[in-house]
């Protein structure tokens, strides 16, 4: 019985072992079947791959690099930034010589070691990672990704954990490393890798944490940036600072195991304090920019559209996010202080009664066309992108147009002289007689000068229609750029149009222009006569330099330089005339010229001031964003004009408009409008072109007579127009003897 028992446990125990021995054998069976069956899928892939002509390009990344916009300092006539745009993605390219060795340092030490030895791929990694997958040899997962693979990651988007796109990914650094430098791929990768906060790459790294260019940062802020790499959020320094300093340290052991700092350098940079700058970012979430930097967002947009064919969104895009490089015309002094008047109501006058106060807009340039301050609104700005009063809003012009329509056609084709006296009295129209005066009545015979100062209605209206509404319409939309002005349109079946009477002499436009589009028209009386387009900026670069947009600012001439010299001139009596309405808008302090025009319509829902200087284009713009009538105790465009510009020029040398053309002060006799002699009883002193000056005054000596040639006339009709204007007004025609 013993002895049976005993064979019965040696059975027992011999069956256990045949079992073990066939299960390890059945596993080796099953381990060698699936090696080769993973071999033969390695295989294909590896054939596949090898053999492609697939090439993956460091040019071609689609990464969205953050848009700067900056300004010219007038100490150092440099650039400086003036306004980084927000992305969902914060890039900043940097160049590969401008990124520290620190940087390039810390990063191969912790990342990729091997980074200048190896070819693409650390076989001794990557068999290490492989075989980490089935026998947990390391107690944390241990990548082989060397930096180029990682590259190749944050260009194609690809991170799958999957065999394939490992095998692929392969042979795509393989192939990288054949065709670029390790410069280059080192260069992309500090340029690509997530630091957490929305920033991508050093540039954008050093600014966020450090409010630094990368090139100022130190060895412990450079460990410090790396070491949020390898886990973007658990080494976030904003969130868990003693996470993202133990990493750094192990960075910076890493480096003097290395040999890539000295003892001095570790422990110096071990002891070093970090300052992390959290308000910096905080304010990306939620930045405001500047009714300009809304602009010239706008600006770029438009010509990206129009120069390469984009689409709105396509432009858009590229403005936000594409790494572009604008160049501004701003002046972020005048900038500034436009928009600290602007953000305070309790700046502007009182209206009556404290009724509800009506928005306002202001626009600046330069005496040739370039926009260096806007204010878009009354109130603070607390965004961005906000809609501008300044470029956005078409209102009718009122008066404000009769210096670039009615006036400048008369004077451009000698149709009148500063003195012509013209009939203030109504036409007929439609069986009406129109229009009315603001100041309710009809002064009779008045000189251009009176007429200008005073805003009459009725002389405008008579000298547009000698020259045509056409001809002025024209003008306006073709050569002083008013866009928006309509030829005809529509509207449930009744017929609007800016070319008639009433729009072109006294601003009664269909949808109206913007103040900008105003300022634009009146810079020809701050230069002479020349016009060019208002413009925010004067190039726009990619993120590797190249040009992709350049403004051509050459002004063009659009009228005389005799016409601007003497419609200027016009437009400073209405600053300085004894019945210049736009008085309150010179200067009270300095002695620099200011010439302008008011404007106001019919039933004061929109008022203006547009103004020059020597040195400045400014326009004002004040009228509910539901046109209803407006009530001030005192006018106030101008005051706001001259509250806006005057603190502008107070440090700027006092000057005087230039005599542009062949331009003459004569005196005038203020009874008939000609020149004076001795016998006339009052005179003033005008200014006249030296091609058009009238004769001597013979009304005192008991005759008038008036020359006309009619070989300055275009035509018949104008000849016929130009006869019953001047005898309508009374004047007697004599035919020249030409």
């Amino acid at each position: 019985m013993g002895s049976h028992k005993k064979l019965s446990v040696g059975g027992v125990i011999g069956n256990v072992f045949g079992n073990i021995f066939r299960i390890i054998l059945a596993l080796i069976m099953v381990g060698i079947i699936t090696g080769c069956i993973v071999a033969s899928v390695l295989t294909v892939y590896i054939l596949r791959y090898a053999n492609s002509d697939e090439q993956i390009r460091l040019e071609d990344a689609q990464m969205r690099y953050t848009t700067i916009l900056y300004a010219n300092d007038p100490a150092t006539n440099e650039p400086v930034e003036l306004q980084e745009l927000q992305t969902l993605e914060y890039r900043i390219y940097v160049p590969y010589d401008q990124i520290p060795q620190y940087m390039k340092d810390a990063a191969v030490a912790i990342e990729d070691k091997r980074f200048w030895e190896h070819h693409g791929v650390d076989w001794k990694r990557t068999f290490g990672a492989f075989v980490n997958m089935f026998i947990p040899i390391y107690p944390t997962q241990a990548g082989g990704s060397t930096i180029t693979q990682q590259v190749i990651k944050n260009i194609t988007g690809e991170d799958e954990v999957r065999v394939d796109r490992k095998v692929r990914e392969i042979f795509r650094a393989l192939k990288l490393e054949q065709n670029y430098t390790k410069e280059q791929i080192l260069e992309t990768y500090l340029n690509t890798i997530f630091f957490s906060n929305q920033s991508y790459g050093v540039q954008a790294a050093a600014n966020t944490y450090f409010g630094k260019d990368v090139q100022e940062l130190t060895l412990a802020e450079c460990a410090s940036i790396i070491g949020i790499t390898n886990a973007p959020t658990a080494y976030n320094p904003l969130l868990y600072p003693e996470n993202n300093k133990k990493r750094q340290e192990d960075i910076l052991y890493a480096m003097w195991e290395q040999g890539k700092i000295t003892d001095q350098e570790y422990e110096e940079a071990i002891n070093e304090e970090l300052v992390f700058q959290k308000d910096i970012a905080v304010q990306r979430v939620s930045p405001v920019y500047s009714y300009f930097v809304d602009h010239v967002i706008e600006e770029v947009i438009s010509d990206l559209q129009d120069e390469y064919g984009y689409t709105y969104e396509r432009a858009q895009q590229m403005v936000n996010s594409g790494g572009l490089r604008i160049y501004t015309t701003v002046d972020q002094s005048a900038q500034n202080w436009v928009q600290q008047y602007y953000s305070d109501a309790a700046n502007f006058p009182q209206t009556i009664l404290n009724e509800e106060y009506p928005q306002s807009a202001f626009v600046l340039l330069d005496t040739n066309g370039a926009i260096k301050a806007l204010a878009g609104a009354i109130g603070e700005k607390k965004g961005m992108r906000e809609f501008s009063r300044a470029t956005q809003a078409y209102r009718q012009t009122g008066s404000s147009i009769k210096p670039i329509a009615a006036y400048l056609q008369a004077v451009e084709n000698d149709i009148v002289t500063w003195s012509t006296k013209l009939e203030d009295s109504p036409i007929e129209l439609d069986g009406k007689s129109w229009p009315v005066n603001h100041y309710g009545r009809y002064l009779g015979p008045i000189t251009i000068d009176e007429a200008i100062q005073r805003s009459t209605n009725t002389i405008p209206v008579k000298l547009v229609q000698i020259v045509t509404p056409k001809r002025v319409f024209d003008f306006l939309k073709e050569k002083l750029g008013m866009e928006s002005l309509i030829e005809r349109t529509v509207v449930n079946g009744q017929v609007f149009t800016d070319n008639a009477l009433f729009p072109m002499a006294l601003g009664g436009l269909t949808e109206g222009v913007t103040p900008l589009e105003l300022a634009g028209a009146y810079q020809i009386y701050a230069n002479g006569g020349y016009f060019t387009k208002p413009y925010a900026y004067t190039t726009v670069k990619d993120y590797n330099g190249n040009v992709i947009l350049e403004k051509d600012t050459t002004p063009r001439r659009v009228i005389s330089p005799e016409t601007a010299t003497i419609v200027n001139k016009l437009m400073q009596r209405v600053t300085s005339g004894p019945y210049g309405t736009g008085t309150t808008a010179r200067f009270q302090s300095i002695a620099t010229t200011v010439a302008g025009k008011t404007g106001t319509t019919d039933d004061d829902k929109d008022q203006w001031f547009a103004g020059v200087t020597p040195y400045y284009v400014g326009v004002v713009w004040m009228g509910f964003d539901e046109p209803e009538r407006i009530r001030y105790t005192n006018y106030a465009p101008p005051i706001v004009f001259r509250q806006v510009m005057e603190p502008l020029h107070q440090n700027l040398p006092v000057k005087q408009f230039e005599v542009w053309g062949n331009v003459v002060e004569k005196t005038y006799c203020t009874e008939s409008g000609d020149l004076a002699i001795d016998t006339c009883p009052s005179t003033a002193v005008g200014w006249y072109k030296e091609s058009n000056i009238p004769s001597e005054c013979f009304e005192h000596s008991g005759q008038m007579s008036v020359e006309l040639d009619d070989e300055d006339l275009d035509d018949e009709d104008d000849v016929r127009d130009r006869k019953e204007f001047i005898s309508e007004s009374g004047l007697k025609v004599i035919e020249s003897d030409d």
